[in-house]
């Protein structure tokens, strides 16, 4: 993507050329005081859900399906029962 710099000065002056460039792909950066105040960019296109369904059906099972146990060594087996209710929010159910 091109990149104009351009003053906050030069910009209202040539806002309507500004936009025109813009929309030809290009970016524009607004400068005051020799600080980026504000950027023109492109609009960016919609989200295409339809390509990323079939991508995502395509890596579906390369990642390995884990158990809690091993997610949360706070569940595992021997552990201390109120650890594995307490991550989920629940009071422990073991008399002092």
């Amino acid at each position: 993507m091109n990149t104009i710099r351009v003053s906050a000065t030069a910009a209202r002056n040539r806002f309507f050329d500004l936009l025109n460039q813009v929309a030809e792909g290009k970016q524009v950066i607004i400068e005051k005081d020799k600080k980026e105040v504000a950027i023109l960019s492109p609009r960016k296109t919609q989200f295409d859900w339809k390509e990323f369904r079939k991508a995502s059906k395509k890596v579906h099972g390369i990642l390995k399906d884990y158990t809690v146990e091993e997610i949360s060594p706070l569940r595992a087996k021997g552990a201390w029962k109120g650890f594995g209710e307490w991550d989920l929010g629940k009071k422990s159910s073991t008399k002092k």
